[in-house]
């Protein structure tokens, strides 16, 4: 089987069972019968897309999550940037230039709020000695 169909397999399972499903639910929401469910979760058959989109609904998730591996997911960031390290050498460096650039946004977001709250507080000031 491929990747991706192991993938799909994992999460219509995992997220089935998080969210206290049953296949008959799944019959029930989709059309499908539970038993064509219960192949295509064990990777005995491969499902079309409208039957995806079918299932993705039933269980309340974009298709996209059907297809993300959990094993990047459900990590924490520093389990991923451990991740990080086994990257090549380019991806290493795409990362740290868009890590930098993330930390430089939040810098000047904080940055540009600070001065808000000073011009908000200079404004109050103004207003009361106005009054």
């Amino acid at each position: 089987m491929s990747v991706t169909q192991q993938i799909l397999s994992a999460n219509l399972k995992a997220i089935r069972k998080e969210k206290k499903i049953y296949q008959k639910d799944i019959e029930t929401r989709t059309g499908l019968l539970a038993s064509t469910y219960s192949r295509i979760e064990n990777m005995e058959v491969v499902p079309n897309l409208a039957s995806i989109e079918k299932i993705a609904e039933a269980l309340e998730v974009s298709v996209v999550e059907l297809f993300q591996s959990r094993e990047i997911t459900d990590k924490s960031i520093a389990q991923k940037l451990e991740m990080v390290d086994k990257l090549s050498e380019y991806n290493r460096n795409v990362f740290e230039v868009m890590t930098d650039t993330i930390i430089e946004k939040d810098k000047l977001e904080k940055l540009q709020e600070v001065k808000k709250k000073n011009r908000l507080a200079e404004l109050d000031k103004a207003r009361k000695k106005s009054s």
